[in-house]
């Protein structure tokens, strides 16, 4: 029994150690591109939280253009509707930002399946050189 368990640390020692010695130039660009792939995931939520919080702007501008217009206010009205289109504008700006923070996302993604192909293969090569 204490050979066979020995038998069993050793084996999974070995396999450890071989995927662990494993640090070529492929592994450390798949690492890279998960780096990558994790800070454009970040981007792509804080440009959602920057799209919602310019959305509810863009509400509480129509709220109270509504308001001064309802009180007759011809320069509160004048005021609003600027800043109304201002508030349009940074929406647009804001979600042509998020439509290419989201396709960087999506090519990191596959970068990062190709990158990760690639070393598999790259594995299987070596393993088949080993034995």
């Amino acid at each position: 029994m204490k050979t066979l368990t020995m038998a069993m640390l050793a084996g999974a020692l070995l396999c450890g150690a071989a995927r662990a010695d494993d640090n070529d130039a492929l592994d450390q660009k798949v690492a890279a591109d998960k780096q990558k792939l994790h800070d454009d995931r970040q981007k792509v939520q804080g440009d959602e939280k920057q799209e919602k919080a310019d959305r509810s702007q863009l509400r509480s501008d129509r709220e109270q253009l509504e308001k001064d217009r309802a009180a007759g206010n011809k320069d509160a009205v004048k005021a609003d509707l600027a800043k109304l289109k201002d508030d349009r504008g940074k929406l647009r700006a804001d979600e042509k930002t998020e439509r290419g923070d989201r396709k960087e996302l999506r090519e990191d993604r596959k970068d990062l399946r190709a990158d990760r192909k690639a070393d598999r293969k790259e594995d299987r090569k070596d393993r088949q050189k080993k034995h």
